[in-house]
């Protein structure tokens, strides 16, 4: 049948769907205004949720799907900042005084939100802000790619 196109098996859309919905959820993808240090702050804390989301993606999809090459480099680019997060959440801890082992909503909140002097006082902010960049370009093409694959863009509310 010329024209037909099978669909992706479920259990891949909804890992693309839910790697999707990660991306557009967290930092560096969203970007609201806030002073470009602290972005790279909640980059840093959200970095743990977004290599997850990627890595089961690319355990549990096709490797022949076309947005494998975007989701290899993102999830590259991804891992560097979260090599750094264990390094500054023990910064946001020994700042605030915060218990390591605290996980209320305060806490945390803490921990992703920093004001930019204070993101720029952590000893690894040139390495990170360096990353930050090459992570938000390879995930905004891995996002467009998996609004296609998914046929939705969620970031925009509308069918891709």
């Amino acid at each position: 049948m010329l024209g037909w196109k099978r669909k992706a098996p479920k259990h891949e859309r909804q890992l693309a769907w839910r790697a999707q919905f990660q991306l557009a959820t967290r930092a560096p993808f969203v970007n609201h205004g806030a002073d470009s240090a602290s972005q790279v702050g909640e980059a840093l804390y959200d970095s743990g949720e977004l290599a997850d989301a990627l890595r089961d993606l690319a355990h549990g999809v096709n490797p022949n799907r076309p947005f494998i090459v975007s989701l290899v480099e993102a999830e590259r680019e991804v891992i560097k900042l979260a090599d750094m997060r264990p390094s500054w959440i023990n910064y946001c801890n020994e700042r605030s005084g915060l218990d390591p082992s605290a996980t209320d909503a305060n806490s945390e909140m803490s921990r992703q939100y920093v004001n930019g002097d204070a993101v720029r006082a952590w000893p690894l902010f040139d390495d990170a802000q360096a990353v930050v960049g090459p992570a938000a370009e390879a995930l905004r093409k891995l996002q467009k790619e998996l609004a296609s694959f998914c046929g939705s863009d969620i970031t925009r509310g509308k069918a891709a």
